[in-house]
Order: C-alpha cells, then sequence, then structure tokens
C-alpha cells in the first residue's frame, strides 16, 4: 500500500512538471533543464562521482580538466533533454518535423524495402527520444526494446506518448519472442546497446574498457540475415535534431556461432563508441556501464562475468 501510494505521488508530481513544461518555449525549457543539470553536477554526488570515473577510465586521453568539462556538460545536457521531454512528447507530427531533420534517411528505407525487417542500432546518446518520435511521424515506425520505468502509472503515461504515430515499446525481459515477431511482420527493432548487461552479456570493447554488452541483436542479425542500421539523434546548435541514419554494418558470419556473435556485438559497439567520441556530452556517462567485470579482467574475449556492488 506504501509503495502505490509514492508510486501516485510521482505520477502525480510528473503530470504536474509535465502540465508546466509543455507549454514553455523549446528554448526557455531548453536552458532552464541546462541550468537544473549543472546544478544537479554539484548536488548529486553518488552520479557525479560514477560520470567522473566513467570518463578517467576512458581511452579518449582527457586531462582532469576536460574530464570534469564534458561531465558538467553531460549534467546540462540530459538536464535539457528531461525538460524538453514533454514537449516533445506532445508536439503534433508537423512541429516534430520542422524541428527534427533526416540525414541518410533512404538507407532506412531501403532497409525496410527488403520485407525481412531489420535492426535499428542506438544508444543513450544525443536525443533519441526524438529520433524515435520523428521516424514515426514520417511514417517509419519501429519496435523498440527497454526496460519499463519502475513506477506503473508513469511507465504506461510515457508508453501511451512515445505510441502516438505508431511505436510499439517492448519490455527487455521476454522481448525476444516479441522481438521476432515483429521481425516477421517487416518491422524495425530498435535496440539500446549501451546497457550493462550484467551476466548475461558478453564482453565488447568500449571506450578502451571490457564492458558487458547484450548479445540479442547480433543473434538475431545472424540468424535471419538481417541489416543492422546505426541510427542516432544528435541535438545541434541551432535547437533542431538531426536524425543520422547510417549504412548498414558489415557483418561477415564466419560460421562459428559464438566467435560471429562476439564479433557481431564488437561491430555494433565500435559504431555507437565513434559518435561518444565526437560528442561526449552526448552519451549517458551517469550509468555504471563498466560495472560488471570480466571474472579475469583478460578482454573482450573473455565471457564469464562477476558483477560488482
Amino acid at each position: 500500500m506504501q509503495t502505490r501510494a509514492r508510486h501516485l505521488a510521482e505520477y502525480a508530481l510528473y503530470r504536474l512538471f509535465e502540465g508546466v513544461m509543455r507549454h514553455m518555449p523549446w528554448g526557455t525549457a531548453l536552458a532552464m533543464g541546462e541550468l537544473v543539470g549543472r546544478a544537479a553536477y554539484r548536488l548529486d554526488a553518488r552520479h557525479r562521482e560514477v560520470t567522473l570515473s566513467n570518463l578517467r577510465g576512458s581511452d579518449m586521453g582527457l586531462s582532469e580538466r576536460d574530464v570534469v568539462r564534458v561531465a558538467k556538460d553531460c549534467f546540462a545536457h540530459f538536464g535539457g533533454l528531461a525538460f524538453t521531454m514533454p514537449l516533445l512528447l506532445f508536439m503534433d507530427a508537423g512541429e516534430l518535423l520542422r524541428r527534427v531533420r533526416f540525414s541518410g534517411i533512404e538507407v532506412w528505407d531501403a532497409a525496410a524495402r527488403g520485407g525481412k525487417g531489420f535492426i535499428g542500432l542506438t544508444g543513450h546518446y544525443g536525443n533519441w527520444e526524438a529520433m524515435a518520435l520523428a521516424l514515426s511521424a514520417s511514417g517509419r515506425p519501429l519496435t523498440v526494446i527497454g526496460r519499463r520505468v519502475g513506477n506503473p502509472f508513469l511507465d504506461a503515461r510515457l508508453r501511451a506518448l512515445r505510441a502516438r504515430f505508431g511505436n510499439v515499446a517492448i519490455d527487455k525481459d521476454g522481448a525476444l519472442k516479441e522481438a521476432v515477431h515483429a521481425l516477421r511482420r517487416g518491422m524495425a527493432v530498435g535496440f539500446l546497446l549501451d546497457q550493462d548487461a550484467r551476466s548475461n552479456g558478453v564482453f565488447a570493447n568500449f571506450l578502451g574498457r571490457p564492458a558487458s554488452t547484450w548479445p540479442t541483436a547480433a543473434a538475431l542479425a545472424l540468424r535471419f540475415g538481417l541489416p543492422v542500421v546505426p541510427v542516432y539523434g544528435r541535438p545541434c546548435q541551432d535547437g533542431t535534431i538531426m536524425v543520422e541514419v547510417e549504412a548498414p554494418l558489415a557483418i561477415n558470419p564466419s560460421g562459428d556461432s559464438a566467435v560471429d556473435v562476439l564479433d557481431a556485438t564488437q561491430l555494433m559497439s565500435d559504431a555507437l563508441e565513434r559518435h561518444v567520441r565526437r560528442h561526449p556530452h552526448h552519451w549517458f556517462w551517469m550509468h555504471r556501464r563498466f560495472k560488471t567485470r570480466p571474472t579475469n579482467e583478460s578482454g573482450p574475449k573473455e565471457t564469464k562475468c562477476t558483477s560488482t556492488s
């Protein structure tokens, strides 16, 4: 009963926030969010330390001054994302498509014409919410795999808003069956590849460190011969969002399924890493991406996992 009361209180607060923010001008909401994000960098010690630790552990060659600068910019970016999200979720298709531009959308359309479905590969980078909404608003709906929000009232609200133009959200737990059904209907299935997979993952190098990574996208691509199309939503300085669709990844199976899944997962991780290196503050460094470690830290070919608390 206490949990339900807490969920209802959280939901009420979110609806109040949503009701206020959705009527704000985009630039005002963005500026407010960035300001709150920079304040959060100072106040939220736990996520600040995770962010700094992740940046220091990367192989991007950042000085300590650069580490702090990227961390602050990262908090500002995600603050802006949070404060503009209510506007984004209520935009009509016309307004959304005026704010979002496409690059390489012909690649997406070519993959869709193949008729057997394909994998849209992305991560917690840039503005993935705008990317998914803009694709569906332009007549390109996709099925997206992700975790449910812990609050069921909030989860239902967000799922309904995200599905306005035809997108379908399926829960990460037990998603394989629904993903296969979507692919068989010729749909794109979107995977966010950059969450710690704990003991369910294989290790791929990411930003200079082995990271436990979900192998599901690679396994599906190999099993059904699917194109894997990287796609990212990148905020631009003029306030628009560029949805960048890249050429399908060149996956060349050898016939050894375990090796092929690992190699394909590494190829996918590399695709995301290129964008993170280009605009590091757009990636979600607050997540404990490297929490699960190889049992002997021997590198990406080691598949045994151990999860730290």
